[in-house]
């Protein structure tokens, strides 16, 4: 065989390979992007959004979408969509922000690596949730949950250390 078929070859294969993968991975990843649509779809239904910033899906009690835009007169608004096939819509000046959650969390756990900030429901309530991880050997990780109206702390879990066998 010669040089030139043999990177006709593989440049063939490689370019299959990376086909291959890229079907697969829009197979995976269908039934989340068009649930996120979905939920993009109902919220400015609900709320009367005019722009769309960010759709975060929390899994707590019960799975729901929340969407993060602005109405029609550019206030941000955030959208709760519950599997109920319920809204609730919260223009983000009546919550406390995601800059006011963050430094308020860090004052009280200096020493915390944020993993993850997001906007959640925590027992029907709309909340933010911080997920972060204390310690070095092992390492701990921490679900906070705060209220979105005001701030306040509700609860805390902690997850299991991973124990080395």
């Amino acid at each position: 065989m010669t040089p030139h078929r043999w990177i006709f070859l593989i440049a063939a294969g490689i370019l299959l390979s990376a086909t291959g993968f890229g079907v697969y991975f829009r197979e995976i990843q269908m039934p989340r992007w068009t649930a996120a649509s979905d939920a993009e779809a109902k919220a400015i239904e609900a709320a009367g959004l005019e722009n769309v910033d960010n759709v975060y899906n929390h899994v707590w009690h019960k799975e729901s979408w929340i969407v993060e835009g602005s109405d029609l007169d550019g206030n941000k608004v955030f959208v709760w969509l519950t599997g109920d096939n319920e809204s609730h819509a919260v223009k983000a000046e009546y919550g406390v922000s995601f800059k006011q959650i963050k430094n308020t969390f860090l004052v009280e756990k200096p020493d915390a690596a944020i993993k993850r900030i997001q906007p959640g429901m925590f027992d029907g309530k709309p909340v933010w949730e911080v997920f972060y991880s204390i310690g070095q050997s092992p390492e701990r990780y921490y679900y906070e949950f705060y209220m979105f109206d005001s701030g306040t702390f509700i609860d805390m879990y902690q997850l299991p250390a991973k124990t080395e066998p």
